[in-house]
């Protein structure tokens, strides 16, 4: 039987995607600002300009492609803190149906963590 060791380590997500009422503020940002939570949260990811990616964002999403660079800044966190992806519709059908959300819990997610 083959284990592969880096999976052994992963764990899930502390916050759920449809929690966003467990933090009014990341709920109340994510609501009215969609793309500025996701430059902030691209900004603590992976140190990419919080103005850009919420240009970039906002650009994309009037194509109804705002999701591509959501999956990729997410992918970056599960790997960064070593969190399973939703094994029952992944990270591109989470930023595709449930971007807000999904951007919600990523900001709740690294509250938790107390990486600010």
């Amino acid at each position: 039987m083959y284990i592969n060791l880096s999976e052994r380590f992963l764990s899930d997500f502390l916050e759920t995607l449809f929690g966003c009422f467990d933090d009014w503020g990341s709920c109340c940002y994510g609501y009215w600002c969609t793309p500025c939570l996701f430059g902030s949260n691209a900004e603590k990811i992976s140190g990419s300009s919080c103005v850009g990616m919420c240009c970039l964002y906002s650009i994309l999403a009037s194509c109804y492609l705002c999701w591509v660079p959501h999956t990729m800044e997410r992918k970056k966190l599960r790997e960064k803190y070593g969190l399973i992806e939703n094994p029952s519709c992944g990270d591109i059908l989470t930023t595709l149906c449930c971007g807000p959300c999904a951007l919600c819990q990523e900001a709740r997610e690294m509250k938790s963590r107390s990486i600010l």
